[in-house]
């Protein structure tokens, strides 16, 4: 437990000075993201062992930063799809042996989740480049997060009934609830602090449209992190990677980001959550 703890408090601090110097070098903010989802496509991967072969882990994560980095060049990107798919097959044809379909769908797939996740939070923030951006990272970043802090102490205190034993044994209906009451109400609190101690232009935030996504975030994020456990559980892994203890590696803490990001950018485009804006 405190391990756990320190070692989100440390991961916390590193948040806010990345998300200071990015609302002053705001490509900070955008290498940074695409940095994190190479190392979740890198864990994925290697889950399957698939990042033994070069073949497959270059092109995939190469695919993965060049799309995250140059998606507002539309041209290119259909480019990069062609040419990620273009190389999984050759690999596949050259070593039909060691290389199997399968693990050809499995890169595929892992490369998708963890690109477009994350592309969601780059899309989100690179529209205003402003402490807007900054809010919609934070929010993206918090909501599923928060939700899984609250199921995790809720289920550690009241848990009971499983949830999903077959998927992941550990976690519970109580523990479930906890985190869907407890993301859902300090999803608004961040709304309230930024409104409070960080718009400086006149914007307000629409508390019904924060309100809408932060129940359907902290639904979804359960939804990513049951589908990444039963990934896990093909795979034979406990954990994607070990590199921040008492959490596991970097796919482990952004598992539920990746599904819960794309709602928050597909709510925002007909529900704003950020309603006005002097000026």
């Amino acid at each position: 437990m405190k391990t756990r703890i320190l070692t989100a408090v440390v991961g916390i601090s590193i948040a806010v000075g990345l998300m200071v110097l990015g609302s002053i070098f705001p490509i900070i903010i955008d290498v940074c993201l695409a940095v994190i989802a190479c190392m979740c496509l890198t864990e994925g991967l290697s889950a399957k062992g698939l990042n033994k072969k070069f073949t497959i882990i270059i092109p995939c994560v190469g695919f993965a930063f060049l799309f995250l980095m140059l998606y507002s060049y539309t041209a290119i990107c259909p480019i990069l799809v062609f040419l990620l798919i273009l190389s999984l097959f050759l690999s596949m044809i050259f070593n039909h042996e060691n290389l199997v379909f399968p693990d050809l769908a499995y890169a595929l797939t892992m490369t998708t989740l963890c690109t477009l996740g994350i592309w969601t939070i780059i899309y989100l923030f690179d529209q205003t480049h402003s402490v807007v951006g900054i809010f919609y990272v934070v929010v993206a970043l918090a909501n599923p997060w928060l939700a899984d802090a609250g199921a995790y102490f809720g289920g550690s205190r009241f848990g009971k009934k499983k949830l999903c034993p077959k998927i992941s044994p550990k976690k519970t209906v109580e523990g479930a609830v906890s985190g869907f009451i407890i993301g859902t109400v300090l999803s608004l609190l961040v709304g309230i602090i930024f409104e409070a101690f960080f718009f400086k232009n006149g914007e307000t935030v629409n508390y019904i449209y924060l309100l809408i996504f932060s129940l359907l975030g902290a639904v979804v994020s359960i939804v990513g992190d049951l589908s990444f456990s039963l990934i896990k559980r093909s795979c034979g892994v406990k954990d994607y990677g070990s590199l921040m203890p008492g959490h596991g590696g970097m796919l482990d803490r952004f598992d539920s980001v990746i599904f819960t990001a794309p709602i928050l950018m597909i709510l925002n485009m007909y529900l704003p959550i950020i309603v006005e804006k002097a000026g």
